[in-house]
Protein backbone atom coordinates (compact mmCIF):
# COMPACT_ATOMS: atom_id res chain seq x y z
CA UNK A 1 0.00 0.00 0.00
CA UNK A 2 0.86 3.70 -0.55
CA UNK A 3 2.38 5.77 2.11
CA UNK A 4 0.19 8.26 3.65
CA UNK A 5 0.68 12.01 2.71
CA UNK A 6 1.18 14.52 5.05
CA UNK A 7 -0.17 17.93 5.14
CA UNK A 8 1.71 20.59 6.16
CA UNK A 9 -0.10 22.75 8.49
CA UNK A 10 1.15 26.46 7.33
CA UNK A 11 1.35 27.49 11.03
CA UNK A 12 4.49 28.42 12.39
CA UNK A 13 5.70 27.54 16.01
CA UNK A 14 7.07 29.87 18.58
CA UNK A 15 10.59 29.59 17.14
CA UNK A 16 9.45 31.06 13.73
CA UNK A 17 9.73 27.96 12.33
CA UNK A 18 6.67 26.45 10.19
CA UNK A 19 4.90 23.42 11.80
CA UNK A 20 5.03 21.09 8.40
CA UNK A 21 5.66 17.94 9.92
CA UNK A 22 8.91 20.00 11.88
CA UNK A 23 9.68 22.01 8.58
CA UNK A 24 12.37 19.94 7.16
CA UNK A 25 13.10 22.69 4.75
CA UNK A 26 13.19 25.66 7.09
CA UNK A 27 16.32 24.36 8.92
CA UNK A 28 19.13 23.30 7.13
CA UNK A 29 19.96 26.12 6.94
CA UNK A 30 33.91 49.55 5.47
CA UNK A 31 35.45 51.27 3.74
CA UNK A 32 37.57 53.93 6.02
CA UNK A 33 38.86 57.48 4.80
CA UNK A 34 41.22 58.90 6.48
CA UNK A 35 42.21 63.51 6.24
CA UNK A 36 44.96 65.39 7.06
CA UNK A 37 45.18 68.09 9.88
CA UNK A 38 47.30 71.04 9.81
CA UNK A 39 50.21 68.82 11.61
CA UNK A 40 50.59 66.14 9.42
CA UNK A 41 48.73 63.56 11.95
CA UNK A 42 46.45 61.21 9.67
CA UNK A 43 43.42 60.05 11.47
CA UNK A 44 40.30 58.00 10.70
CA UNK A 45 36.82 59.13 9.70
CA UNK A 46 34.41 57.34 11.98
CA UNK A 47 32.95 55.02 10.19
CA UNK A 48 29.32 55.72 8.76
CA UNK A 49 26.38 55.52 10.73
CA UNK A 50 24.81 52.24 8.71
CA UNK A 51 28.61 50.01 9.11
CA UNK A 52 28.42 50.53 13.01
CA UNK A 53 25.24 49.00 12.73
CA UNK A 54 25.73 46.16 11.08
CA UNK A 55 29.36 45.92 13.28
CA UNK A 56 26.59 46.48 16.44
CA UNK A 57 23.97 43.90 15.51
CA UNK A 58 26.53 41.24 14.38
CA UNK A 59 27.77 41.99 17.88
CA UNK A 60 24.88 41.71 19.85
CA UNK A 61 23.94 38.93 18.40
CA UNK A 62 27.16 36.71 18.93
CA UNK A 63 26.95 37.63 22.70
CA UNK A 64 22.89 35.99 22.26
CA UNK A 65 23.97 33.29 20.00
CA UNK A 66 22.96 30.16 22.17
CA UNK A 67 19.79 31.57 23.36
CA UNK A 68 16.60 30.00 22.04
CA UNK A 69 14.58 31.99 24.11
CA UNK A 70 15.81 36.02 23.07
CA UNK A 71 13.85 37.11 20.20
CA UNK A 72 15.43 39.67 18.09
CA UNK A 73 12.93 39.86 15.12
CA UNK A 74 8.90 39.87 15.97
CA UNK A 75 6.09 40.57 13.94
CA UNK A 76 2.13 40.00 14.10
CA UNK A 77 0.95 41.17 10.54
CA UNK A 78 2.79 39.25 8.51
CA UNK A 79 3.40 37.04 11.65
CA UNK A 80 7.31 36.41 12.45
CA UNK A 81 9.71 35.21 15.04
CA UNK A 82 13.30 35.41 14.92
CA UNK A 83 15.06 34.20 17.63
CA UNK A 84 19.29 34.34 18.49
CA UNK A 85 20.00 31.05 17.96
CA UNK A 86 18.75 30.87 13.99
CA UNK A 87 20.93 33.79 13.74
CA UNK A 88 23.70 32.62 14.58
CA UNK A 89 24.95 31.54 11.36
CA UNK A 90 25.18 35.48 10.51
CA UNK A 91 28.02 36.02 12.77
CA UNK A 92 30.30 32.87 12.24
CA UNK A 93 33.38 33.94 10.29
CA UNK A 94 34.78 32.74 6.85
CA UNK A 95 37.71 31.07 8.09
CA UNK A 96 34.97 28.87 10.04
CA UNK A 97 33.46 28.20 6.56
CA UNK A 98 30.81 24.95 6.89
CA UNK A 99 27.62 23.55 8.05
CA UNK A 100 27.76 26.46 10.68
CA UNK A 101 27.59 29.66 8.33
CA UNK A 102 24.60 28.54 6.59
CA UNK A 103 21.39 30.57 6.80
CA UNK A 104 18.63 28.43 8.19
CA UNK A 105 15.01 28.77 6.29
CA UNK A 106 13.39 30.72 8.92
CA UNK A 107 15.96 33.89 8.51
CA UNK A 108 15.60 33.03 4.48
CA UNK A 109 11.19 33.53 4.88
CA UNK A 110 12.24 36.67 7.22
CA UNK A 111 14.10 38.03 4.97
CA UNK A 112 11.65 37.86 2.14
CA UNK A 113 9.03 39.58 3.85
CA UNK A 114 11.72 42.58 3.45
CA UNK A 115 11.98 41.72 -0.07
CA UNK A 116 7.91 41.67 -0.62
CA UNK A 117 7.49 44.84 0.84
CA UNK A 118 10.25 46.48 -0.62
CA UNK A 119 8.57 44.98 -3.98
CA UNK A 120 5.38 46.28 -3.11
CA UNK A 121 6.59 49.50 -2.57
CA UNK A 122 8.54 50.08 -5.75
CA UNK A 123 5.92 48.79 -8.33
CA UNK A 124 6.14 49.50 -11.44
CA UNK A 125 2.97 49.41 -13.39
CA UNK A 126 5.30 48.03 -17.02
CA UNK A 127 6.65 46.00 -14.60
CA UNK A 128 6.77 42.40 -14.49
CA UNK A 129 4.60 40.60 -11.55
CA UNK A 130 6.22 38.31 -9.72
CA UNK A 131 5.50 36.03 -6.20
CA UNK A 132 8.16 35.53 -4.32
CA UNK A 133 7.77 32.31 -1.85
CA UNK A 134 9.82 30.86 0.56
CA UNK A 135 10.01 26.79 1.91
CA UNK A 136 6.92 26.83 3.47
CA UNK A 137 5.62 26.74 -0.01
CA UNK A 138 7.78 23.65 -1.12
CA UNK A 139 6.20 21.71 1.90
CA UNK A 140 2.84 22.31 0.78
CA UNK A 141 3.83 21.61 -2.81
CA UNK A 142 5.55 18.12 -2.12
CA UNK A 143 2.99 17.34 0.01
CA UNK A 144 0.33 17.84 -3.26
CA UNK A 145 3.45 15.78 -5.34
CA UNK A 146 2.93 13.04 -2.73
CA UNK A 147 -1.05 12.51 -2.72
CA UNK A 148 -0.79 13.03 -6.97
CA UNK A 149 1.48 9.72 -6.69
CA UNK A 150 -0.64 7.79 -4.30
CA UNK A 151 -3.93 8.97 -5.91
CA UNK A 152 -5.34 10.17 -2.36
CA UNK A 153 -8.49 12.23 -2.86
CA UNK A 154 -8.13 15.79 -1.87
CA UNK A 155 -10.29 16.90 0.95
CA UNK A 156 -12.97 19.90 0.99
CA UNK A 157 -9.99 22.36 2.52
CA UNK A 158 -7.50 20.85 0.51
CA UNK A 159 -9.10 21.67 -2.84
CA UNK A 160 -9.76 25.16 -1.86
CA UNK A 161 -5.75 25.51 -0.69
CA UNK A 162 -5.46 24.20 -4.25
CA UNK A 163 -7.43 26.40 -6.31
CA UNK A 164 -6.54 29.24 -4.25
CA UNK A 165 -2.81 28.29 -4.89
CA UNK A 166 -3.55 28.05 -8.73
CA UNK A 167 -5.23 31.45 -8.61
CA UNK A 168 -2.44 33.16 -6.87
CA UNK A 169 0.81 31.39 -9.35
CA UNK A 170 -1.76 32.74 -11.97
CA UNK A 171 -2.16 36.48 -11.18
CA UNK A 172 1.93 36.33 -11.81
CA UNK A 173 4.26 36.82 -14.42
CA UNK A 174 7.26 34.89 -12.67
CA UNK A 175 6.47 32.56 -9.54
CA UNK A 176 9.92 32.62 -7.28
CA UNK A 177 10.54 29.09 -5.15
CA UNK A 178 13.07 28.86 -2.46
CA UNK A 179 14.31 25.29 -3.12
CA UNK A 180 16.15 23.18 0.10
CA UNK A 181 17.80 19.68 -1.43
CA UNK A 182 20.55 17.95 -0.05
CA UNK A 183 21.11 21.16 2.37
CA UNK A 184 21.51 23.27 -0.56
CA UNK A 185 19.03 26.41 -1.39
CA UNK A 186 18.59 27.25 -5.02
CA UNK A 187 15.39 29.34 -6.39
CA UNK A 188 13.46 27.45 -9.41
CA UNK A 189 10.79 30.20 -11.04
CA UNK A 190 8.03 29.25 -12.82
CA UNK A 191 8.15 31.00 -16.16
CA UNK A 192 4.82 31.90 -17.49
CA UNK A 193 6.01 33.99 -20.80
CA UNK A 194 9.08 31.58 -21.10
CA UNK A 195 6.89 28.34 -20.24
CA UNK A 196 9.37 26.96 -18.46
CA UNK A 197 11.13 26.35 -15.17
CA UNK A 198 14.24 28.44 -15.10
CA UNK A 199 16.65 27.28 -12.00
CA UNK A 200 18.86 29.55 -10.59
CA UNK A 201 21.77 28.32 -8.76
CA UNK A 202 25.40 29.51 -7.46
CA UNK A 203 26.54 25.62 -6.87
CA UNK A 204 26.24 24.49 -10.39
CA UNK A 205 25.67 20.87 -9.67
CA UNK A 206 24.44 20.18 -13.59
CA UNK A 207 28.42 20.82 -14.02
CA UNK A 208 28.99 16.83 -12.50
CA UNK A 209 25.25 15.37 -12.73
CA UNK A 210 23.59 17.64 -15.79
CA UNK A 211 20.30 18.30 -14.65
CA UNK A 212 19.65 15.10 -13.03
CA UNK A 213 20.06 17.43 -9.35
CA UNK A 214 17.70 19.85 -10.54
CA UNK A 215 15.07 17.50 -11.85
CA UNK A 216 15.13 15.45 -8.34
CA UNK A 217 15.10 18.30 -6.70
CA UNK A 218 11.66 20.00 -8.31
CA UNK A 219 9.96 16.45 -9.32
CA UNK A 220 7.38 16.46 -6.32
CA UNK A 221 7.45 20.69 -6.39
CA UNK A 222 6.67 19.94 -9.83
CA UNK A 223 3.50 17.10 -9.34
CA UNK A 224 2.01 19.50 -7.15
CA UNK A 225 1.98 22.48 -9.36
CA UNK A 226 0.15 20.15 -11.55
CA UNK A 227 -2.16 19.35 -9.31
CA UNK A 228 -2.63 23.22 -8.47
CA UNK A 229 -3.15 23.69 -12.44
CA UNK A 230 -5.49 20.81 -13.33
CA UNK A 231 -8.13 22.83 -10.84
CA UNK A 232 -7.79 25.25 -13.60
CA UNK A 233 -7.49 23.65 -16.70
CA UNK A 234 -4.07 24.62 -17.03
CA UNK A 235 -2.27 21.04 -16.75
CA UNK A 236 0.01 21.47 -19.71
CA UNK A 237 2.28 23.66 -17.45
CA UNK A 238 3.40 20.41 -16.03
CA UNK A 239 5.29 19.13 -19.19
CA UNK A 240 7.10 22.87 -19.58
CA UNK A 241 11.01 22.00 -19.00
CA UNK A 242 13.91 22.67 -16.59
CA UNK A 243 16.45 24.78 -17.80
CA UNK A 244 19.53 25.94 -15.82
CA UNK A 245 20.53 29.53 -16.17
CA UNK A 246 24.08 29.94 -17.34
CA UNK A 247 26.27 33.00 -16.53
CA UNK A 248 24.81 33.59 -13.51
CA UNK A 249 27.58 34.35 -10.53
CA UNK A 250 28.98 31.06 -8.77
CA UNK A 251 29.83 30.25 -4.66
CA UNK A 252 33.34 29.91 -4.00
CA UNK A 253 32.31 28.74 -0.17
CA UNK A 254 30.49 25.89 1.13
CA UNK A 255 27.81 28.03 3.24
CA UNK A 256 26.52 30.78 1.14
CA UNK A 257 23.90 29.51 -0.93
CA UNK A 258 21.25 30.62 0.40
CA UNK A 259 22.26 34.43 0.40
CA UNK A 260 22.86 33.82 -3.03
CA UNK A 261 19.39 32.64 -3.70
CA UNK A 262 17.56 35.86 -2.10
CA UNK A 263 20.00 38.10 -4.52
CA UNK A 264 18.19 35.72 -7.22
CA UNK A 265 14.81 36.11 -6.03
CA UNK A 266 15.75 40.59 -5.68
CA UNK A 267 17.32 40.73 -9.01
CA UNK A 268 16.86 38.17 -11.46
CA UNK A 269 13.85 40.12 -14.19
CA UNK A 270 13.61 36.69 -16.54
CA UNK A 271 15.76 37.25 -18.69
CA UNK A 272 18.69 38.52 -16.92
CA UNK A 273 20.09 39.96 -13.35
CA UNK A 274 19.06 43.55 -12.71
CA UNK A 275 22.50 44.22 -11.90
CA UNK A 276 25.75 41.88 -11.10
CA UNK A 277 27.28 41.31 -8.04
CA UNK A 278 30.19 39.15 -6.47
CA UNK A 279 30.93 36.88 -3.74
CA UNK A 280 32.69 39.93 -1.99
CA UNK A 281 29.36 41.32 -2.19
CA UNK A 282 27.75 38.24 -0.73
CA UNK A 283 30.08 38.24 2.08
CA UNK A 284 29.12 41.74 2.84
CA UNK A 285 25.49 41.09 2.51
CA UNK A 286 25.68 38.46 5.14
CA UNK A 287 26.23 41.31 7.43
CA UNK A 288 23.84 43.43 5.87
CA UNK A 289 20.87 41.14 6.13
CA UNK A 290 21.01 40.93 9.48
CA UNK A 291 20.84 44.74 10.44
CA UNK A 292 18.21 44.97 7.86
CA UNK A 293 16.37 42.43 9.86
CA UNK A 294 16.65 43.91 13.20
CA UNK A 295 15.78 47.25 12.06
CA UNK A 296 13.43 46.62 9.59
CA UNK A 297 9.77 48.79 9.88
CA UNK A 298 8.12 44.98 10.79
CA UNK A 299 10.42 44.24 13.65
CA UNK A 300 8.59 45.43 16.75
CA UNK A 301 11.05 44.57 19.12
CA UNK A 302 12.03 47.97 19.57
CA UNK A 303 14.22 47.08 23.07
CA UNK A 304 17.12 45.42 21.06
CA UNK A 305 17.04 48.14 18.47
CA UNK A 306 17.69 50.23 21.57
CA UNK A 307 20.34 48.00 22.97
CA UNK A 308 22.07 47.59 20.07
CA UNK A 309 22.12 51.43 19.08
CA UNK A 310 23.81 52.20 22.50
CA UNK A 311 26.45 49.80 22.04
CA UNK A 312 27.32 51.85 18.66
CA UNK A 313 30.77 53.42 19.27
Amino acid sequence: PSAMAFKPTHARTADGERNAKKGKHSSYTTSQTSFSRPAGRRVQAPAPIVDRREDATIAFIKAHADRKDKLLVSSERPHLRVRADAMRSLTVPLSQDGPERKISGVVLDAYLELLRRRQGAEHDKNARRVLLLGVEEQDWLEYLGSLARTDERLTDQDAADVAATAARYLQSDMVFFLVNHREHFFVAVLNFAKAEYQVLDSGNYARYNGLRFYEEALSKIRDGVRRCMEEVGRAHVAGWRVRLEPGLPEQNDESSCGLFALKWMELWDGEELARSFSMDDVHAFRKKLAEELVFSELNEMQDVKEQIESKMT
